[in-house]
């Protein structure tokens, strides 16, 4: 697994609000057991980048991924290609990922990025990752479960803050669905459906779901 002493001498040129949130991502998201799920080469779609965080962890893991990261806020991309310019294989591009057609790819992840989405735009959106993918690709998703409820609530509370009141996260309302839900959603659209539990030792409710296209 990755030393996070590693991902940080990477934005040690970075302004002090960029090192903070760095630094607290990497301790309330499971971003380092994440990366030990993703295939050690092929082409990667990060869609929902923002400032480029995961899409480098995933390159230090493995050079041999190739990393293209979109993401809606050009100042976020505009971050994440100053932090990254001199990485070969590690690209970002400013498009609102819901109404963008994907590029063909043998990974897309989207990591905590469909709760901020409408419903009918979520499923929307895991159909054209389907559909981008090639045969046996996957798709790695991350969200936030409904359970245990009380990380569930703590996990509200905290995005209801970053959505509505401080303004960090674009969006205007929370949309997340139960395991069920997404277990079914995504086998009804055609993938082979793991869900891992990753809130051990974490406040938040953490749920990973590797989907497999037949």
């Amino acid at each position: 697994m990755l030393n996070r002493g590693e991902v940080y001498r990477h934005y040690r040129n970075c302004g002090l609000a960029i090192k903070l949130y760095l630094r607290i991502k990497l301790r309330i998201c499971p971003f380092q057991a994440l990366e030990t799920y993703f295939p050690r080469a092929g082409k990667v779609i990060d869609l929902g980048c923002g400032n480029g965080v995961f899409s480098n962890l995933l390159k230090l893991g493995s050079p041999s991924r190739e990393i293209l990261g979109f993401d809606l806020d050009p100042k976020k991309i505009k971050t994440a290609r100053e932090v990254h310019k001199e990485i070969p294989g590690l690209e970002f591009r400013v498009s609102n990922i819901t109404d963008m057609d994907y590029p063909m790819s043998d990974v897309i992840s989207m990591i905590d990025v469909l709760y901020l989405i409408p419903y009918p735009r979520q499923e929307a959106m895991l159909r054209k990752c389907h559909g981008a993918l090639t045969k046996g690709g996957v798709l790695i998703l991350k969200d936030m479960d409904t359970q245990p409820r009380w990380k569930y609530l703590w996990n509200i509370f905290q995005e209801t803050l970053a959505v509505k009141i401080i303004g960090f996260t674009h969006g205007n309302k929370l949309y997340f669905r139960t395991r069920s839900e997404y277990l079914r959603l995504l086998e009804g659209i055609g993938f082979r459906v793991r869900p891992i539990s990753l809130d051990k030792s974490y406040w938040y409710p953490h749920v990973l779901f590797i989907a497999v296209k037949e």
